[in-house]
Parts: structure tokens; C-alpha cells; sequence
């Protein structure tokens, strides 16, 4: 039996990125999502709202987000929570809908909500 709602923290300094992402998971009606845009309160926010997913814009050029994403991997309570980065790689050679680099799960820009759906259910829930 699969236990609902899951928790996602989602963190991007972008209000239209996290409100069209928090639109789609709240139509899943699977996932209570919490939006961060202050990445100096996102530690915080984790901690508080104990996530089983955290969403993170941590772009290769997002020096903020890669800090936080070190931060969380280092801590004790959250380094064991799935970390997805919502990254801008522009690239041909890295763009694709999403995937595995450098060794973390990403959503490459532009971002496809059926994709970042299907992957966040997969993360979650595993494949059915």
C-alpha cells in the first residue's frame, strides 16, 4: 500500500518555476509540496518539514544551489533523502529530460511536467 501524501520540498529562487512545478504535483493529488525561494532558509525549511524528496535548482552555474546541495548531502538528518536537481544545462551534449550527471538525478530545462511526474513517482513509489 502506498502511503499519501508524500513530502517534496522544492527550492528555486524562480517563483515561476516552483509555482508551475508545485501546480503539477498538486494535480497528482499524491504529494503535499513545500516551496522554498530563499536558499539561506532552505536548510531550515528541510529540517522542519522533513521531506521524502527534495526538488533543487542547483545548475552547474547556480554557485547558491550547489552550496546548498553540499550542505544537505553533509547533513546527518537529510543526507539519506532523494535529491533532484531542476537544472538549466544548455548544452547538446547534456540536454536531455532528465537522467543521471555526476552522479545526481536532474530535470534539464526546459523542464516537461509529464516527465518530472513520472520521474518523481518513480523515485517515490517505484516502478510499477
Amino acid at each position: 500500500m502506498k502511503n499519501f501524501p508524500k513530502k517534496i520540498l522544492l527550492i528555486d529562487r524562480e517563483a515561476g518555476i516552483t509555482r508551475l512545478v508545485k501546480q503539477a504535483l498538486d494535480r497528482a493529488g499524491k504529494y503535499f509540496v513545500h516551496e522554498e525561494r530563499d536558499p539561506q532558509l532552505a536548510l531550515q525549511a528541510a529540517h522542519a518539514f522533513e521531506p521524502d524528496l527534495i526538488l533543487l535548482d542547483a545548475g552547474p552555474n547556480n554557485l547558491e544551489g550547489n552550496a546548498l546541495e553540499r550542505q544537505i548531502h553533509a547533513d546527518i538528518q537529510l543526507r539519506d533523502t532523494p535529491m533532484v536537481r531542476l537544472s538549466s544545462l544548455k548544452s547538446e551534449n547534456q540536454v536531455m529530460s532528465g537522467g543521471i550527471l555526476s552522479g545526481y538525478s536532474f530535470f534539464a530545462a526546459p523542464i516537461r511536467m509529464e516527465e518530472v511526474l513520472r520521474g518523481v513517482d518513480e523515485l517515490l513509489f517505484g516502478k510499477d
